[in-house]
Protein backbone atom coordinates (compact mmCIF):
# COMPACT_ATOMS: atom_id res chain seq x y z
CA UNK A 1 0.00 0.00 0.00
CA UNK A 2 1.77 3.02 -0.83
CA UNK A 3 1.51 6.23 1.57
CA UNK A 4 0.43 8.68 1.91
CA UNK A 5 -3.22 7.39 0.68
CA UNK A 6 -4.35 8.44 -2.46
CA UNK A 7 -7.93 9.22 -2.09
CA UNK A 8 -10.70 9.16 -5.63
CA UNK A 9 -10.79 13.30 -6.60
CA UNK A 10 -14.82 12.49 -6.30
CA UNK A 11 -14.26 12.36 -2.17
CA UNK A 12 -12.44 15.32 -1.89
CA UNK A 13 -13.88 18.30 -0.88
CA UNK A 14 -12.15 21.39 -2.03
CA UNK A 15 -12.12 25.26 -2.00
CA UNK A 16 -14.77 27.34 -0.38
CA UNK A 17 -17.57 24.24 -0.31
CA UNK A 18 -15.29 22.29 2.37
CA UNK A 19 -14.53 25.03 4.41
CA UNK A 20 -18.15 25.94 4.59
CA UNK A 21 -19.49 22.47 4.66
CA UNK A 22 -16.66 22.19 8.01
CA UNK A 23 -17.49 25.59 9.66
CA UNK A 24 -21.02 24.78 9.37
CA UNK A 25 -20.33 21.57 11.23
CA UNK A 26 -18.45 23.29 13.82
CA UNK A 27 -20.97 25.64 14.59
CA UNK A 28 -23.98 22.65 14.44
CA UNK A 29 -21.72 20.98 17.29
CA UNK A 30 -20.80 24.21 19.43
CA UNK A 31 -24.89 24.97 19.24
CA UNK A 32 -25.30 21.55 20.88
CA UNK A 33 -23.23 21.66 23.29
CA UNK A 34 -23.62 25.21 24.79
CA UNK A 35 -27.49 25.25 23.97
CA UNK A 36 -29.32 26.47 27.09
CA UNK A 37 -31.07 23.87 27.96
CA UNK A 38 -31.29 23.94 31.78
CA UNK A 39 -33.31 27.61 31.40
CA UNK A 40 -35.57 25.70 28.81
CA UNK A 41 -36.64 23.13 30.77
CA UNK A 42 -37.68 25.34 33.48
CA UNK A 43 -39.02 27.08 30.97
CA UNK A 44 -41.37 24.52 29.47
CA UNK A 45 -42.42 23.37 33.06
CA UNK A 46 -43.40 27.19 34.07
CA UNK A 47 -45.18 27.15 31.23
CA UNK A 48 -46.85 23.81 30.84
CA UNK A 49 -47.95 24.75 35.02
CA UNK A 50 -49.23 28.60 33.80
CA UNK A 51 -51.20 26.98 30.93
CA UNK A 52 -52.65 23.65 32.20
CA UNK A 53 -52.93 24.21 35.88
CA UNK A 54 -51.05 21.15 36.03
CA UNK A 55 -47.61 20.85 38.32
CA UNK A 56 -44.92 18.10 37.00
CA UNK A 57 -42.50 17.37 39.51
CA UNK A 58 -39.59 14.66 38.37
CA UNK A 59 -37.05 12.93 39.88
CA UNK A 60 -34.16 13.72 37.42
CA UNK A 61 -33.55 14.96 34.27
CA UNK A 62 -30.78 14.88 31.37
CA UNK A 63 -30.31 16.07 28.15
CA UNK A 64 -30.18 13.48 24.89
CA UNK A 65 -28.79 13.93 21.45
CA UNK A 66 -29.01 15.78 19.18
CA UNK A 67 -31.20 18.03 21.35
CA UNK A 68 -33.38 16.65 23.92
CA UNK A 69 -34.22 17.20 27.31
CA UNK A 70 -35.63 13.70 29.34
CA UNK A 71 -37.41 13.53 32.50
CA UNK A 72 -37.78 10.62 34.57
CA UNK A 73 -39.74 9.36 37.64
CA UNK A 74 -42.65 12.21 36.72
CA UNK A 75 -45.70 13.29 38.97
CA UNK A 76 -48.08 15.01 37.39
CA UNK A 77 -50.21 16.99 39.77
CA UNK A 78 -53.91 18.63 39.40
CA UNK A 79 -56.05 20.85 41.17
CA UNK A 80 -58.84 18.23 40.93
CA UNK A 81 -57.40 14.68 39.88
CA UNK A 82 -54.41 13.84 42.41
CA UNK A 83 -50.95 12.32 41.42
CA UNK A 84 -50.07 11.08 38.22
CA UNK A 85 -47.38 9.17 37.96
CA UNK A 86 -45.51 8.73 34.39
CA UNK A 87 -42.39 7.18 33.89
CA UNK A 88 -40.16 9.35 31.51
CA UNK A 89 -41.55 12.41 29.61
CA UNK A 90 -38.81 13.24 26.80
CA UNK A 91 -38.82 16.28 24.50
CA UNK A 92 -37.02 16.74 21.33
CA UNK A 93 -35.97 20.93 20.23
CA UNK A 94 -35.46 21.88 16.32
CA UNK A 95 -32.88 23.69 16.79
CA UNK A 96 -32.49 25.06 13.16
CA UNK A 97 -36.01 26.56 14.14
CA UNK A 98 -34.63 27.79 17.13
CA UNK A 99 -32.22 29.89 15.11
CA UNK A 100 -35.18 31.78 13.63
CA UNK A 101 -37.32 32.65 16.57
CA UNK A 102 -39.36 29.57 16.32
CA UNK A 103 -40.18 26.63 18.78
CA UNK A 104 -40.58 23.21 17.60
CA UNK A 105 -40.73 20.72 20.21
CA UNK A 106 -42.03 16.67 19.55
CA UNK A 107 -42.85 15.21 22.97
CA UNK A 108 -43.05 11.27 24.10
CA UNK A 109 -44.76 10.83 27.39
CA UNK A 110 -44.61 7.40 28.85
CA UNK A 111 -47.04 5.24 31.27
CA UNK A 112 -45.34 3.22 33.56
CA UNK A 113 -45.60 -0.46 33.94
CA UNK A 114 -47.19 -0.41 30.07
CA UNK A 115 -47.25 -3.75 28.31
CA UNK A 116 -46.85 -4.69 25.19
CA UNK A 117 -44.18 -2.44 24.35
CA UNK A 118 -45.56 0.69 22.93
CA UNK A 119 -48.37 0.73 25.09
CA UNK A 120 -49.20 3.57 27.44
CA UNK A 121 -47.92 5.94 25.84
CA UNK A 122 -48.77 9.53 24.28
CA UNK A 123 -46.85 11.38 21.33
CA UNK A 124 -46.98 14.49 19.48
CA UNK A 125 -45.76 18.14 18.79
CA UNK A 126 -45.78 21.76 19.90
CA UNK A 127 -45.51 24.29 17.88
CA UNK A 128 -44.87 28.15 18.48
CA UNK A 129 -43.86 31.19 16.98
CA UNK A 130 -41.66 32.54 19.50
CA UNK A 131 -39.58 31.23 22.44
CA UNK A 132 -42.40 33.28 24.79
CA UNK A 133 -45.05 31.09 23.61
CA UNK A 134 -46.50 34.38 22.12
CA UNK A 135 -48.66 34.57 18.77
CA UNK A 136 -49.74 31.18 17.32
CA UNK A 137 -49.57 27.72 19.28
CA UNK A 138 -50.74 24.45 18.52
CA UNK A 139 -50.14 21.59 19.94
CA UNK A 140 -51.08 17.92 18.73
CA UNK A 141 -51.11 13.90 19.92
CA UNK A 142 -51.86 10.71 19.20
CA UNK A 143 -52.44 8.24 22.59
CA UNK A 144 -51.82 4.83 22.08
CA UNK A 145 -53.43 2.27 24.17
CA UNK A 146 -53.39 4.60 26.98
CA UNK A 147 -54.28 2.88 30.66
CA UNK A 148 -56.94 5.73 31.82
CA UNK A 149 -57.31 3.59 35.87
CA UNK A 150 -53.67 5.12 36.09
CA UNK A 151 -54.97 8.34 34.67
CA UNK A 152 -58.06 8.52 36.32
CA UNK A 153 -58.37 7.09 39.90
CA UNK A 154 -60.02 6.42 41.55
CA UNK A 155 -63.09 7.28 39.05
CA UNK A 156 -61.81 4.22 36.70
CA UNK A 157 -60.56 0.91 37.52
CA UNK A 158 -60.06 -0.95 33.98
CA UNK A 159 -60.28 1.08 30.69
CA UNK A 160 -57.75 1.55 27.73
CA UNK A 161 -58.02 4.92 25.58
CA UNK A 162 -56.80 5.20 22.20
CA UNK A 163 -56.93 8.53 19.93
CA UNK A 164 -55.96 12.11 18.17
CA UNK A 165 -56.45 15.21 19.42
CA UNK A 166 -55.09 18.76 18.23
CA UNK A 167 -55.51 22.38 18.92
CA UNK A 168 -54.78 25.74 18.12
CA UNK A 169 -54.49 28.86 19.74
CA UNK A 170 -54.22 32.31 17.81
CA UNK A 171 -52.69 34.48 21.18
CA UNK A 172 -51.91 32.68 24.36
CA UNK A 173 -51.83 36.20 26.51
CA UNK A 174 -55.09 36.17 27.64
CA UNK A 175 -55.69 34.87 31.21
CA UNK A 176 -58.37 32.69 29.82
CA UNK A 177 -56.78 31.53 26.66
CA UNK A 178 -56.09 28.08 27.50
CA UNK A 179 -60.09 27.89 26.89
CA UNK A 180 -60.12 28.84 23.53
CA UNK A 181 -58.87 28.37 20.19
CA UNK A 182 -60.11 25.62 17.66
CA UNK A 183 -59.65 22.05 17.97
CA UNK A 184 -60.37 18.34 17.98
CA UNK A 185 -60.78 15.13 19.72
CA UNK A 186 -61.26 11.73 18.14
CA UNK A 187 -61.06 8.82 21.18
CA UNK A 188 -61.97 5.13 21.70
CA UNK A 189 -62.35 3.22 24.83
CA UNK A 190 -62.36 -0.11 25.86
CA UNK A 191 -63.28 -2.09 28.42
CA UNK A 192 -64.08 0.41 30.55
CA UNK A 193 -65.09 0.35 34.35
CA UNK A 194 -66.58 3.35 35.58
CA UNK A 195 -66.58 3.03 39.42
CA UNK A 196 -69.03 4.75 42.40
CA UNK A 197 -68.52 8.60 42.30
CA UNK A 198 -69.54 10.07 45.52
CA UNK A 199 -71.92 13.39 44.88
CA UNK A 200 -72.97 14.02 48.83
CA UNK A 201 -75.40 11.87 49.80
CA UNK A 202 -75.78 10.16 46.45
CA UNK A 203 -73.65 7.73 44.45
CA UNK A 204 -73.53 6.80 40.96
CA UNK A 205 -73.93 3.22 39.51
CA UNK A 206 -70.88 1.49 38.76
CA UNK A 207 -70.76 1.14 34.94
CA UNK A 208 -69.18 -1.75 32.34
CA UNK A 209 -68.98 -0.84 29.17
CA UNK A 210 -67.41 -2.58 25.93
CA UNK A 211 -66.23 0.62 23.41
CA UNK A 212 -67.31 3.67 23.81
CA UNK A 213 -66.11 6.51 20.56
CA UNK A 214 -66.25 10.43 20.94
CA UNK A 215 -65.51 12.99 18.25
CA UNK A 216 -65.29 16.74 19.74
CA UNK A 217 -64.89 19.73 17.84
CA UNK A 218 -64.03 22.98 20.20
CA UNK A 219 -64.40 26.49 19.52
CA UNK A 220 -62.96 29.49 22.04
CA UNK A 221 -64.44 27.56 24.57
CA UNK A 222 -67.45 25.97 23.18
CA UNK A 223 -66.98 22.15 22.51
CA UNK A 224 -69.31 20.57 20.24
CA UNK A 225 -70.22 17.06 20.70
CA UNK A 226 -70.38 15.49 17.50
CA UNK A 227 -70.07 11.77 18.10
CA UNK A 228 -70.95 10.29 21.63
CA UNK A 229 -72.36 6.48 21.89
CA UNK A 230 -70.99 3.60 23.98
CA UNK A 231 -72.22 0.41 24.48
CA UNK A 232 -71.63 -3.05 26.72
CA UNK A 233 -73.27 -5.26 29.35
CA UNK A 234 -74.63 -2.33 31.37
CA UNK A 235 -76.61 -1.24 27.99
CA UNK A 236 -75.93 1.04 25.64
CA UNK A 237 -76.14 4.92 24.94
CA UNK A 238 -75.57 7.88 22.81
CA UNK A 239 -75.06 11.95 23.30
CA UNK A 240 -75.08 14.95 21.79
CA UNK A 241 -74.96 18.60 22.76
CA UNK A 242 -71.72 20.84 24.04
CA UNK A 243 -69.92 21.69 26.81
CA UNK A 244 -68.81 24.95 27.42
CA UNK A 245 -65.54 25.07 29.54
CA UNK A 246 -65.01 27.17 32.77
CA UNK A 247 -61.70 27.70 34.79
CA UNK A 248 -61.66 25.26 36.98
CA UNK A 249 -62.72 22.57 34.39
CA UNK A 250 -64.76 21.08 36.87
CA UNK A 251 -66.68 23.57 37.09
CA UNK A 252 -68.13 23.34 32.65
CA UNK A 253 -71.38 23.83 31.75
CA UNK A 254 -72.76 20.57 30.82
CA UNK A 255 -75.27 20.85 27.71
CA UNK A 256 -76.07 17.02 26.42
CA UNK A 257 -78.93 15.13 25.59
CA UNK A 258 -78.81 11.56 26.69
CA UNK A 259 -80.56 8.49 25.50
CA UNK A 260 -79.68 4.90 27.23
CA UNK A 261 -81.15 1.73 26.19
CA UNK A 262 -80.22 -0.35 29.66
CA UNK A 263 -79.11 -4.06 29.94
CA UNK A 264 -79.89 -6.72 32.17
CA UNK A 265 -76.79 -6.03 34.73
CA UNK A 266 -77.81 -1.85 34.52
CA UNK A 267 -81.49 -3.15 35.66
CA UNK A 268 -80.03 -5.09 38.47
CA UNK A 269 -77.63 -2.16 39.91
CA UNK A 270 -80.81 0.20 39.66
CA UNK A 271 -82.39 -2.41 41.97
CA UNK A 272 -80.04 -3.37 44.30
CA UNK A 273 -79.97 0.99 44.84
CA UNK A 274 -83.64 1.17 45.28
CA UNK A 275 -83.53 3.20 42.21
CA UNK A 276 -87.28 3.36 39.95
CA UNK A 277 -86.75 0.12 37.50
CA UNK A 278 -85.29 0.21 34.36
CA UNK A 279 -86.88 -2.11 31.58
CA UNK A 280 -83.95 -3.83 29.68
CA UNK A 281 -84.19 -2.52 26.16
CA UNK A 282 -86.32 0.45 26.98
CA UNK A 283 -84.94 3.57 25.89
CA UNK A 284 -84.74 6.51 28.01
CA UNK A 285 -83.68 9.96 26.84
CA UNK A 286 -82.52 12.63 29.42
CA UNK A 287 -81.27 15.87 29.69
CA UNK A 288 -77.96 16.85 31.59
CA UNK A 289 -77.67 20.68 32.18
CA UNK A 290 -75.04 22.75 34.45
CA UNK A 291 -71.73 22.01 36.19
CA UNK A 292 -70.14 18.88 35.69
CA UNK A 293 -69.87 18.19 39.34
CA UNK A 294 -73.34 19.21 40.01
CA UNK A 295 -75.26 18.33 37.02
CA UNK A 296 -79.09 18.39 36.76
CA UNK A 297 -81.01 15.37 35.10
CA UNK A 298 -84.23 16.25 33.29
CA UNK A 299 -86.29 13.50 31.34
Amino acid sequence: MAWPITWPETSKLKGPLGWGLATLAGFILSLLLTFPYGPLQNRLLAEFHQTSGWEMRAADWSVGFPASIEWRDVVLAGPTMGAIPLETVRTTIGVFQALFGHLVIDYVVQLPGAAPVGAGRATGSLTAGSWGLRGPVSVKGHLQQMDLAAVLKPYVSRGTAQGDFMHRWENTQDATAALKGDGTVKMEIKDLVVDRVAAGSAAMLSLTLGRIQASIACHDGVCDVTELKGDGVDGSFTAQGHVTLRQPLQQSILDLTVTVIPGPGFAQKAASLSLPPFQPGAPLTFKLAGPIMNARVAL
